[in-house]
């Protein structure tokens, strides 16, 4: 009975909230040490967790910068799509 249980957990779980937190943080490197800290808000969704960053006034003050980034990342942790948009 308890094997039964344990099979039906998500495939996700191999890869946790916080280790999909980590690889986004890599990612986004020095945008995300400015004075302000970025919020990190993961969520798994079927087979992929889907991190949504977003960043602080001072990282998006640069025209090229943007509001939020979301990566979307497979079961191994790798970045399998970036979606990066305003608000």
């Amino acid at each position: 009975m308890i094997a039964a249980a344990c099979a039906w957990a998500p495939s996700a779980a191999a890869l946790d909230r916080v280790r999909a937190i980590e690889v986004a943080k890599k990612e986004v490197g020095d945008r995300c040490k400015a004075d302000a800290a970025c919020t990190f808000t993961a969520k798994a969704e079927g087979n992929k967790w889907h991190v949504r960053v977003d960043f602080p006034r001072a990282a998006k003050s640069k025209a090229s910068h943007r509001d939020h980034a979301i990566f979307i990342l497979g079961p191994t942790g790798r970045i399998v799509g970036r979606i990066e948009g305003k608000k």
